[in-house]
């Protein structure tokens, strides 16, 4: 059996889906304290800081980029983004193990809204072997933004356009 085969039922699972369940679970658990966010340009100034925070692998960095959090944290909101930030560390290694070292290079490839409140951003990481695909969704229930959800995976494929 592979080592990315689901053991319960034999169906093979992709790169980083073994753990994303309680990746995305303290991903989401995160969001209960995040920073608003005044507008679309605020959101994607986050992107570009969590950009520059993976490029030089400060997975802490990236999470306070991605909730937008700057200066002070609580002991509780401290506690959330280290184990966000280890979760992510361990992915990169886990990564790196299986498609090589990072080139350094991690870029904003697609931004998409669905009506006037949701904004997802993808970012990819690059390897030497493939890239890591992450995910980062912002939510405007009122006037302002905040941090939705966070995902990655190595599976590339989503990113394809649809052909009719």
């Amino acid at each position: 059996m592979s080592p990315f085969t689901c053991r319960s039922c034999r169906h093979p699972v992709l790169g980083f889906t073994i753990l994303l369940v309680s990746t995305l679970f303290l991903a989401s658990y995160l969001n209960l304290e995040a920073a608003e966010l005044r507008d679309e340009i605020a959101c994607k100034e986050a992107i570009r800081r969590a950009i520059e925070a993976i490029r030089e692998g400060n997975s802490r960095r990236f999470v306070e980029a991605i909730e937008n959090h700057e200066g002070e944290v609580t002991e509780e909101l401290n506690l959330r983004f280290e184990a966000l930030s280890q979760k992510i560390t361990q992915e990169r290694i886990k990564f790196a193990a299986r498609y090589g070292e990072p080139l350094g290079t991690t870029e904003l490839v697609k931004t998409e809204k669905i009506s006037d409140r949701f904004l997802r951003f993808t970012v990819l990481d690059y390897h030497e072997r493939s890239a890591a695909v992450y995910r980062i969704s912002y939510y405007r229930p009122r006037e302002t933004w905040t941090f939705h959800f966070l995902n990655w995976s190595d599976d590339i494929t989503t990113l394809y356009e649809k052909t009719p």
